[in-house]
Order: structure tokens, then C-alpha cells, then sequence
């Protein structure tokens, strides 16, 4: 049986948000086929049946001695920026890949400054290359999200001959593990939003926000809607589930006080409009259960293109009818499968009109659609592609053969720098050998110049000796001791 760590860096416990609730849910699937231990980074109320908790400091703990027992690591986000020896252990790497977060990021500091923006933005970037270039095996939510993945994976040369050879499908490279459901049935226990909360009856009909409240959605064109419905159906309600994320590293959403601050200018704050802390995850089903529509909107940006909205997935295991902004895998869904309804990104007149007209039909209009979808989409068939992965666990045939773009500039920078060195050095030789020479090319003119002066000196000394010897010189030299007397 294979040992898996799997490693969450966000909250898992009673209040979590999609990444904590993945993780918890992937544990339990997976503890069905292999032996799982959950790495969370907090003191958690939770107590699993089939597998291990553990915790740990998300920034300065230290998970290298279960690491390096597992036989498979499962990480995702930052996980590998605060914890790098990961990716050194040999332990086969598996990359849960579902939240685009650099696309989330984009619409998150879009009102920040350059000097703030740009630097975040390009930590985000070398946090996501990192986990792309550690990976051994990668999984997303959606086939359009693999299609996404798959060109950055190739901008990080992990397609080439090696991985294609190992699979020309690449699917053993990356593939889809969409959020699951949880089996059976939701059940209600008791009454949560209907003559429970002030302001909503016994008899109003419920409209359900089942996420958070994030910056890339669009919770303001729903209150519109709204405030254009009650007039004419003063029985409706809204009701968001949560404005507070329970981990607090995900802060500095903007979205939550625009959306009261909408509702308190349109006069329906409190009346029409509710807004919960956070609803905990095992809470959940009670307000899905009473709930008779939920709607998730979202602006018209890249992020929406490749997003993936796992609370949407809720409301299909509950049977709850969906109306959804078009332009994300699950507004095809709902348009595909018959689950509700979709409208144009910001249209408050559509938005209107479909609610009105999805709470027409009611619940029971919608019941088969559910239902024959509800099946595909348990935990245990969706995690397929992982569970293989987890049978046999291997690094990619590709590590170690292809250089990134960094590594290649390093290269070459050596490459350059052996270069200069060895150029450096034939230069100082040459200039070693040319010194030589020349000092001795002047050493041998200096001895034939002192050769020549000697030379010189002795002929004249052989001619002085010569006139010396001649009469006349003899007369002057007795001539010069005679008068020197």
C-alpha cells in the first residue's frame, strides 16, 4: 500500500474554504486505496476515520522526516516556496494545480500601485515555475484548465521527447481530478436561515451566494437584481454564506464591504440582503437544503475563463438549481446538463429574469438532471487519474534531461567566463613569450654592441702601439725628455 503525504497550506477544520475542503475530501478518497497522512498548518476540531492528521508551521515547520517515510507527495500553491527540500527528498511529486492563482492574483491587486503590484506579481510567477519544474505528475479541475496547464508545462520544456515517449496522450503528465462530491444525500437537521434569521420567514424563498465573497466575482450585479425583484416579490431573499475567509493569510478581499455597502445604498441591507460570518463546512448541507436557488456571478476576465467553482459543486450533490454567469466551465455545465440557468456577466435585467424563471419551474424541474450527474462526479470515481499516479509512483522520465531557461543562461554565463579565463590566459602567455624574446633579442645586440666596442678599442690600441714604434715618434718623445730637463 502506498504512503501518501499530502500537504495543505490552507486551513483545514470546521470553517474552510475550497482548498482546505479539497484536501480533507482527497485524503478521505484516497485513504480508501492507499495509506494518506494530512499535513495541515493548524489545530483543527476535525477527526478523520480512514486517515492521519498532522500539524505543522506552514512557514517554519519542518515536514522532511514524514516526507521522506511517504512514498508520494502531494502539494500545491506556495507549499515548496516555504518548505524547498521537498523537491530534493526523490520522493515522487504530485501538483494539484486547480486554483489558477496567478490568474486570481491578476484581478486581486488590480487596484494596487506598480511599486506594490509588480513585485507581487512576480513572486507569484516564480512560486508558480517552481512547483511546474518540481512536479512529477500534475493534476487541474477541467479539461480547459489542463489545456491552460499544458502551455505552461510546455514553456517549461516538461512536454518534450521524453514525456511524449512515456505517453503521447500526456496524461500521465497531467490530468483531471475535478472537485468531488461526498456520497449519499445531503440531510437537513435543523433550520438554519428560514424564521430563523431576522428578516426572513418561515414562508420566503431563499436565494443561496454558497461561496465566499472574492474580488474576482460579482456579488454586485445579484444585489441589483435584487432590489429590482422584491417590489414585485417581496418573498425573496439573499442570503451570502460567507464574507469571512477562516485563514487569515487570505485577507485584503475588497468585495465583501462593497457588496454591504450596495445593499445599505439600494435599502435592502438586512431586509432583503443577509450576510453570514462563514458557514462550517459540515453546517453546510442544512442551508443547501433550504435554500430554493443559488446564483454565482462573476466579472468577464481571464480568471473566469479558466476558474473552477467548487461551491457550485455543493449545489449539485444537493440538488439545488443553479444560475451562473456565462463563461466558466460550470455555467457549460449548468447549460449542458439542465441544472438552471445562465446569463450575460453584468446584465441585472437577465439576472432578474432567470431567477424569476428558474423559481417558476422549482426544484422538481430540475431533480433528473441532477441526479444522473450527481453519480459521475462522487470522490471516488473523480480522483481516478491520482489514485493511478499513487499505484505507481514514479519521477518524470523527463527530470534531469532539459535545462530551463535559467539553468541554459547559467550555462552559458560558465561557458563565457571558461571563455575569457582561458583567452586571459593564452594572452598572458603570449605576452610571457613575447618579453622573453624580446629581452633576449636586446641582450644579444647589447653583447654584439660591447663585442664591437672592445673590438674597436683594441685595433686602436694596436695602432697607437704601431706609431709608438716609429722613428719619428721616438725623436718627439727624446726631443720632449730633453727639454723637460
Amino acid at each position: 500500500m502506498t504512503n501518501i503525504l499530502l500537504i495543505s497550506g490552507d486551513t483545514v477544520d470546521s470553517n474552510m474554504g475550497g482548498v482546505g475542503v479539497r484536501n480533507w475530501e482527497l485524503a478521505r478518497a484516497l485513504a480508501g486505496h492507499h495509506q494518506v497522512t494530512l499535513a495541515i498548518p493548524n489545530q483543527t476540531d476535525l477527526h478523520p476515520k480512514n486517515f492521519r492528521l498532522h500539524t505543522f508551521d506552514l512557514k517554519k515547520g519542518d515536514l522532511r522526516s514524514l516526507a521522506v517515510e511517504a512514498d508520494v507527495l502531494i502539494v500545491h500553491g506556495s507549499l515548496l516556496h516555504f518548505h524547498p527540500y521537498l523537491r530534493e527528498l526523490g520522493v515522487p511529486l504530485a501538483v494539484d494545480l486547480y486554483v489558477p492563482n496567478l490568474l486570481e492574483s491578476l484581478v486581486w491587486h488590480d487596484q494596487d500601485d506598480w511599486s506594490r503590484w509588480i513585485p507581487a506579481y512576480e513572486e507569484y510567477l516564480r512560486v508558480q515555475l517552481d512547483l511546474l519544474r518540481a512536479g512529477d505528475f500534475f493534476f487541474c479541475a477541467s479539461e480547459r484548465q489542463r489545456d491552460y496547464w499544458l502551455g505552461w508545462l510546455h514553456a517549461q520544456k516538461r512536454i518534450n521527447p521524453h514525456t511524449y515517449r512515456q505517453d503521447p496522450t500526456l496524461r500521465k503528465l497531467i490530468d483531471v481530478v475535478p472537485f468531488g462530491l461526498t456520497d449519499g444525500a445531503p440531510v437537513a437537521t435543523h433550520l438554519v436561515m428560514k424564521g430563523v434569521i431576522p428578516g426572513i420567514a418561515a414562508s420566503d424563498r431563499v436565494i443561496l451566494w454558497s461561496g465566499g465573497l472574492w474580488d474576482w466575482l460579482d456579488p454586485l450585479t445579484l444585489i441589483r437584481a435584487m432590489a429590482v425583484l422584491v417590489p414585485r416579490h417581496p418573498e425573496l431573499k439573499l442570503y451570502f454564506m460567507g464574507t469571512r475567509h477562516p485563514n487569515p493569510v487570505v485577507s485584503g478581499m475588497t468585495m465583501p464591504e462593497r457588496a454591504m455597502a450596495l445593499s445599505q445604498e439600494l435599502e435592502v441591507y438586512n431586509t432583503v440582503v443577509f450576510f453570514g460570518d462563514w458557514v462550517p463546512y459540515q453546517e453546510r448541507e442544512n442551508y443547501l437544503a433550504e435554500a430554493d436557488l443559488s446564483v454565482i456571478s462573476h466579472q468577464s476576465h481571464v480568471e473566469t475563463h479558466f476558474s473552477f467553482r467548487t461551491r457550485a459543486l455543493d449545489c449539485i450533490w444537493a440538488g439545488l438549481p443553479l444560475i451562473i454567469t456565462q463563461g466558466d466551465t460550470m455555467a457549460d455545465w449548468v447549460e449542458n446538463e439542465h441544472l438552471g440557468a445562465t446569463v450575460p456577466p453584468g446584465d441585472v435585467a437577465a439576472l432578474a429574469v432567470a431567477i424569476e424563471g428558474v423559481l417558476s419551474q422549482g426544484k422538481e424541474a430540475y431533480s433528473a438532471s441532477f441526479d444522473s450527474l450527481r453519480e459521475k462526479l462522487r470522490w471516488e470515481h473523480v480522483i481516478g487519474p491520482l489514485v493511478d499516479f499513487c499505484q505507481a509512483p514514479a519521477t518524470a522520465p523527463d527530470k534531469g534531461h532539459y535545462m530551463t531557461e535559467t539553468e541554459r543562461m547559467v550555462q552559458a554565463k560558465d561557458a563565457f567566463l571558461e571563455q575569457v579565463v582561458r583567452d586571459k590566459d593564452a594572452f598572458l602567455e603570449q605576452v610571457v613569450r613575447d618579453k622573453d624574446a624580446f629581452l633576449e633579442q636586446v641582450v644579444d645586440k647589447k653583447d654584439a654592441y660591447m663585442n664591437g666596442v672592445i673590438l674597436e678599442r683594441d685595433a686602436i690600441q694596436q695602432t697607437l702601439d704601431r706609431y709608438r714604434r716609429l722613428l719619428p715618434f721616438r725623436i718627439y718623445r727624446w726631443f720632449k725628455r730633453i727639454l723637460g730637463r
